[in-house]
């Protein structure tokens, strides 16, 4: 039972739970929701038409009114204060006694959530609910995804894919935003081709459903003429396009481009200052956009969004950048090893505007050939008093990618409860499942080095150190270990999670393989060694491209 509420991803803010349980018969509970039904699958759940049908009945309330929600409440017998309740916040309570669950939440957003966690709670296993009292809200803002990576972009059933992870993890927008669609940047004049743009709105309302904000972003920076209307006229028909949809939160991008304007009538009409020019473009835009509905919002990631310095580009952004247009930052560097509420402080007050966090991890596009399957590390746990909220910028592998944005999800809900190892170990958890959680943290525990966090394979290099210094007592030790190692191409291969295995397959073949030779040259007479060896550098050359702990086994079979 414990495992039940230790693997709830995210962690909610509040929760009682006593040890008690309803039991329930067949394979999966039968439930009574009049009125709500399309907030529960029937993956999970058998829906009835009558409570007496049911094991249990929903009674809820969706209401904006902070009064109708503390008579839900007090009517309901909720011990939990409500607080300040968010928009995506929830009420839920299993009633023992009435075998009823109390749901409530101002938005349908947020009783979507609260049905999530009660799927979570299910133990199919021993066939038991928890009987549990909850108010849950949100820490961040936005808690979003953004396929902002160079190289090929996702495929669009991995970005459903990506999409139901953040439904399943409460996080509530996905930004689409590849960098290596052409039509996303170097052909942003163009309209999608007719299949392509079938592909997008397929997103977008598979976004719907998911109660996940569907963020299209263009990057027009590398050869826009910001002084010409009809390049602007072109720029706003590609928004127009997502927009008829019922898309209403967008972004235009000016990332990675010279920090300067490349055409003489540009140059004269704002005076050199291509700051100047890039506002006035997103201040024309954020018109068009009110215009076309009031509910629309616009992000801007300027050109200089990782310095820490305040520059004359920061200060023209300050000055003529329309007040809730909110900026993209990606902290401390583009790959930021610790993000504090004194840092966000510092660049919100040079850019003179609310900031969103581009958080660069787990993203590999510059470190081709490696994993980052650590957890998310050393963000301040209320950055949120000082952004609007964080949207984490993935692997080219997107199942790979799930350990790392799993973490991300649960600091992104409950920052100030997140503990980035435990959070570890329950995503493990939560991908493999029980019967192979054990081999993928093993796995994993070799894959944790990354541009945030220097350190991998603690254990791998201990045992070699011990090995190197006392090779006859240390051997066994390490020799069993990379047994286990040696065995991961085969047990993960079981793994249920399909894309997940597929994704990380090149480094498990690597990994086992490696593990087998030096197992090899360490048992195996001192005759042998020299073949051994060969063999071990042949496979090193086949696996150039692919990088495993920290390249320790490479170097050890090349120095032996």
């Amino acid at each position: 039972m414990e495992c039940v509420l230790k693997n709830l991803n995210p962690l909610p803010k509040k929760i009682f739970y006593e040890g008690k349980n309803i039991e329930y018969n067949g394979s999966k509970i039968k439930i009574c929701c009049n009125d709500f039904e399309d907030f529960f699958s029937n993956d999970c759940f058998v829906l009835v038409d009558k409570p007496e049908k049911a094991d249990l009945t929903v009674k809820g309330i969706i209401s904006s009114s902070v009064k109708e929600l503390e008579d839900f409440l007090n009517k309901n017998d909720f011990e939990l204060s409500l607080e300040d309740l968010s928009e995506e916040g929830y009420l839920l309570k299993i009633h023992e006694d009435k075998k009823e669950i109390s749901i409530g939440s101002s938005t349908k957003r947020g009783f979507f959530y609260a049905s999530q966690t009660l799927k979570q709670l299910i133990d199919s296993k021993n066939k038991i609910l928890p009987i549990v009292e909850i108010i849950d809200f949100s820490s961040f803002n936005i808690r979003g995804i953004i396929e902002g990576f160079y190289g090929k972009p996702w495929s669009n059933e991995n970005r459903k894919d990506i999409i139901r992870f953040c439904r399943k993890n409460k996080m509530n927008a996905y930004w689409y935003a590849p960098k290596d669609d052409p039509y996303h940047r170097e052909k942003w004049r163009e309209p999608y081709p007719f299949e392509e743009k079938k592909k997008i709105y397929d997103l977008i309302e598979e976004a719907k459903k998911n109660y996940v904000d569907f963020v299209f972003c263009i990057s027009p920076g590398l050869s826009m003429k910001f002084s010409d209307e009809t390049e602007f006229s072109l720029l706003c028909n590609k928004y127009d396009e997502v927009l008829r949809r019922g898309v209403t939160n967008v972004a235009i991008l000016f990332d990675d481009i010279p920090h300067k304007l490349e055409y003489e009538e540009d140059v004269r009409k704002f005076n050199n200052n291509y700051g100047l020019a890039q506002t006035y473009i997103a201040n024309k835009l954020y018109d068009f956009l009110k215009k076309k509905d009031s509910k629309a919002k616009l992000y801007f990631c300027p050109t200089e969004y990782w310095q820490k310095e305040d520059s004359p580009y920061r200060r023209t952004l300050k000055e003529n950048l329309h007040s809730e247009i909110v900026v993209i930052w990606t902290g401390n560097g583009v790959w930021s090893k610790r993000v504090s509420i004194k840092n966000a402080n510092e660049i919100s007050s040079q850019f003179g505007h609310k900031l969103v966090l581009w958080d660069n991890y787990p993203v590999n596009d510059a470190d081709e050939g490696k994993l980052f399957l650590g957890p998310l590390t050393n963000r301040e746990v209320d950055l949120y008093k000082s952004i609007e909220g964080v949207i984490a910028n993935p692997m080219n592998q997107a199942y790979a990618s799930m350990i790392a944005l799993q973490t991300i999800s649960d600091y992104l809900w409950n920052s100030e409860s997140y503990n980035p190892w435990t959070s570890w170990e329950k995503a493990i958890f939560n991908i493999a499942g029980e019967n192979f959680s054990r081999e993928l943290e093993l796995f994993s525990e070799n894959f944790l080095k990354s541009r945030l966090f220097e350190g991998t394979s603690f254990k791998l290099k201990r045992l070699l150190k011990n090995y190197k210094e006392d090779s006859l007592n240390a051997s066994k030790e390490l020799v069993s270990y990379l047994e286990e190692l040696s065995n991961l191409d085969e047990e993960l291969s079981k793994i249920g999670f399909k894309g997940f295995y597929e994704d990380i397959k090149p480094w498990v073949a690597k990994l086992s393989e490696l593990s087998r030779i030096v197992i090899k040259l360490i048992t195996s007479p001192e005759s042998e060694k020299d073949l051994i060896k060969r063999e071990g550098e042949i496979r090193i050359k086949e696996y150039e491209n692919i990088s495993v702990c920290d390249d320790i086994l490479d170097i050890f079979i090349k120095e032996i």
